[in-house]
């Protein structure tokens, strides 16, 4: 006979018994695996309540689910709404009444729809808010700008390419938000002296500041310049500013810790040398895509004691200029000379053995190096976690031993297209602590030399094999079983390897992005065991993969509810495999070229059912194909499309093409 439970005990959670702070603590440990937070709340009715209180962050798909999300979320303090597309004047209303004393930050970039009248909502309602993103949002005018003016205690708006706002707009701004603290403007083509002027004079607490791309000059350098608090200035594609300018440095910027100047092509040492008098503490210095670096540029930086990070990037530079570098009194912790014409041996190797301790350092194309440099590099900085030489085509194989014997706390490292062999990734297999490593392009590499990375490098979250053509299963299946935090693989063009790779893979269950373009090997069993395991999966690409069909659509639409991004482009997908991702709430991006069995009523279908895309690349013959009325009735929901003018593969009669709205709409 069954045991019955006393009656004192019915209905007894012991869980509820536990205080809020224990459960919040158990909360705060899941937030990585967003799974895992949902499996908790819907384990009992008090986990549900404790994690509808615990969580503070959002980042809804629709705008239509908002009033019930925001409902069950009473305490949102951060909203991002990026990948609502279209948002509305009364979705920001119900925001702003139901976060009316917990939102502090909001992110509308690159949404649409809403105007002045929304945002003046957010900010006379939500008194705590701090944080605005309006960057991309190109409709948004100077009203919206006296909108957020009334948020008073607002410290950081972006504002990048919002191009219909002038002066008149960012002058309301720095009259009614005089706590800002960062502020970018990068791509306001309205915004000048003017309005960069009163930004500097009303809001004194000012540390971040972008003015990139601005159509500004030397008159509005002096008020920013006296920006007590400033630490952070960006120039970068200012063309006005020149040697005249920066000489008003020499007057006091003692605050100031980075400075991008890159791009700009009027400034010389003779402007640089300003900053010695006035930015004494200068930290960060970018000065990419500028001037050419010179003996003289470079020793108009040299008593900089405190830099650390300098970027030189694609830079015209000479030996001397780099000698000069090697002389500095500072102790560089980061260099990038990536695409730097004239980085020779010898002028590398003047730097790297005075600036012992370098942790990043990029060569990337620096193509007249050699062996020497790597020598040099490997002896005197075998600190670095950070070492990127894409290109490098002169460095033997030999050369990359040394990297793996010396530098074996590098976190990342950037291989690509080089003459990487076996016998250099069996000793890079010792850098335990590396989490990215690119090999892409790399023809010498072979299963042997990843089973060795896959034994040594049980930390790493990034591999990129892109056509490296010699690697096969063994190689993959070493790397998933020695790797099993792997977040990102990259097997494009890997012409060998077959669904036993992706079958490896599926035990990888924090796997986020796998791109396996032109593996034409690869099946729909194999694109199963990834759907089944690796539930995480945001971005897939399986473009040239002709194995590919609506049998394996069906379990990525069962199990990948996290999927973002697919490309079906060239594979043996149909109307039918397409219409069952509809159940992707979270799908956005698709792109589908070629797809020999597509037909313009089911993709009809197809982009009528799937109501969260956002972009949408297809062949330029559906735009005509398609009916005028769905495509506008699909921009207005807020997907954008992209058209390419390719040849169709396959020979339809036209009669089977027409189509109606009224035959899909309901």
């Amino acid at each position: 006979m069954k045991k019955q439970k006393p009656d004192n005990l019915k209905g007894f959670n012991p869980f509820n018994q536990l205080p809020q702070e224990i459960i919040f603590t158990i909360l705060d440990l899941l937030n990585s695996n967003p799974l895992d937070i949902k499996s908790f709340s819907l384990a009992c009715k008090s986990f549900y309540a404790a994690e509808s209180k615990h969580r503070t962050s959002l980042k809804p798909l629709r705008q239509e689910h908002l009033p019930s999300i925001l409902s069950r979320y009473p305490n949102i303090a951060h909203l991002h709404l990026t990948r609502c597309s279209r948002v509305s004047d009364t979705c920001l209303s119900f925001v702003s009444h139901a976060c009316a004393s917990s939102l502090r930050s909001i992110d509308l970039s690159r949404t649409h729809l809403f105007s002045a009248s929304g945002l003046l909502g957010l900010a006379l309602n939500c008194n705590n808010l701090v944080e605005i993103d309006l960057s991309n949002t190109t409709e948004l005018k100077d009203s919206a700008m006296a909108a957020v003016s009334q948020a008073k205690n607002l410290e950081k708006l972006w504002l990048a390419r919002c191009k219909s706002v002038t002066d008149l707009g960012v002058g309301c701004v720095a009259v009614g938000c005089r706590k800002l603290k960062s502020i970018c403007l990068k791509w306001c083509l309205g915004v000048g002296d003017l309005g960069v002027g009163l930004l500097a004079v009303k809001c004194n607490h000012i540390c971040y500041l972008d003015l990139s791309y601005l159509p500004i000059t030397s008159k509005c350098l002096s008020p920013i310049l006296k920006l007590q608090h400033l630490e952070d200035l960006v120039l970068e594609g200012c063309f006005g500013i020149d040697d005249d300018s920066l000489a008003v440095l020499k007057h006091g910027c003692n605050s100031l810790k980075s400075l991008d100047v890159s791009t700009c092509q009027n400034i010389s040492h003779n402007g640089l040398s300003s900053l010695v008098s006035g930015a004494v503490g200068l930290q960060q210095l970018t000065l990419a895509h500028g001037s050419p670096v010179t003996s003289s540029l470079a020793d108009s930086l040299k008593k900089f004691s405190m830099l650390q990070s300098v970027k030189l990037d694609g830079c015209l530079i000479s030996y001397d200029g780099l000698k000069t570098i090697g002389n500095w009194c500072a102790s560089l912790r980061e260099l990038s000379l990536s695409k730097c014409s004239g980085v020779t041996d010898e002028g590398l190797s003047s730097i790297v053995t005075r600036h012992k301790d370098l942790r990043k350092l990029d060569i990337t194309c620096c193509r007249k190096i050699t062996d020497v440099s790597i020598s040099r590099i490997t002896n005197s900085c075998n600190s670095l976690t950070s070492l990127r030489m894409e290109s490098c085509t002169l460095v033997s194989r030999e050369a990359f031993v040394l990297i793996g014997q010396r530098c074996h706390l590098l976190e990342e490292l950037d291989l690509t297209d080089n003459e990487i062999d076996d016998k250099g990734l069996k000793y890079i297999s010792r850098c335990s602590q590396l989490s990215n490593l690119k090999l892409g392009i790399c023809l010498n590499i072979t299963d042997e030399g990843l089973i060795r990375i896959g034994r040594g490098c049980s930390k790493l979250l990034e591999l990129d094999l892109y056509r490296s053509v010699e690697i096969t299963d063994s190689g993959i299946i070493a790397i998933a079983q020695g790797c099993p935090g792997l977040e990102m693989i990259n097997i494009a063009y890997c012409k060998d390897i077959t669904d036993h790779s992706l079958l490896s893979l599926s035990k990888c269950s924090r796997l986020k992005t796998l791109e396996s373009r032109g593996c034409s090997m690869i099946t729909s069993l194999g694109l199963t065991a990834v759907a089944v395991g690796c539930k995480e999966l945001t971005k897939l690409d399986v473009k040239k993969c002709p194995n590919i069909d609506d049998a394996g659509m069906l379990p990525l639409a069962h199990f990948s509810q996290n999927l973002r991004q697919i490309n079906l482009s060239h594979s043996s997908v149909t109307d039918i495999g397409l219409l069952s991702l509809a159940g992707i709430s979270c799908l956005q991006n698709i792109t589908i070229l070629h797809l020999k069995s597509l037909t313009p009523t089911g993709l009809a279908a197809v982009l009528l059912a799937c109501g969260g895309l956002t972009k949408v690349k297809l062949q330029a013959e559906f735009k005509w194909l398609l009916p005028h009325r769905l495509i506008e009735h699909l921009e207005a929901r807020g997907c954008t499309f992209q058209w390419r003018d390719k040849v169709l593969q396959v020979e339809l009669d036209p009669k089977c093409w027409k189509l109606r709205l009224e035959d899909l709409m309901p």
